[in-house]
């Protein structure tokens, strides 16, 4: 994540793109995003074109666990349409995908968008993780060797 990522942080996280606890303080918001970049080992601001041209949409977190990199949370911001968010995904995995083993799970609501991304042959599902999210079973993906 660069400097000049903050402020389209900043304005997601006003929007309400981490959650509903929100301050308008801006010290608050900058301790708490350090304190979230400081339980990963990489950060990706993704970016995409939209009508003001291009943006960052989002942010994707991970962390590695010996050869494997583990993405772990996937904020997209308010603004980041679902092609924003597919042509995105499909993009980092592809590219992450050259150089480790990718694995993440997600919610069941969100399985149909990653198996749409695992058309495209960069990820494929691997099972299902249980007693993980209080939404039930989790569908579990990795990267496809490039």
């Amino acid at each position: 994540m660069q400097a000049e990522d903050r402020k389209y942080t900043w304005a997601a996280y006003k929007l309400g793109a981490f959650g509903p606890d929100i301050s308008s303080d801006s010290k608050v918001f900058t301790k708490q995003l350090d304190e979230y970049l400081s339980l990963h080992n990489i950060v990706y601001t993704v970016e995409s074109i939209t009508k003001d041209g291009r943006i960052p949409v989002g942010i994707i977190g991970g962390k590695f666990m010996g050869p494997i990199l583990y993405l772990g949370d996937m904020t997209w911001f308010p603004w980041a349409s679902d092609r924003n968010k597919m042509e995105c995904m499909t993009n980092i995995l592809n590219e992450l995908r050259k150089q480790y083993i990718v694995m993440f799970f997600c919610s069941m609501a969100d399985k149909e968008f990653y198996i749409n991304i695992a058309k495209h042959g960069v990820i494929r599902r691997v099972g299902t993780i249980y007693d993980l999210l209080v939404s039930g079973p989790s569908p579990l993906f990795q990267t496809r060797k490039a």
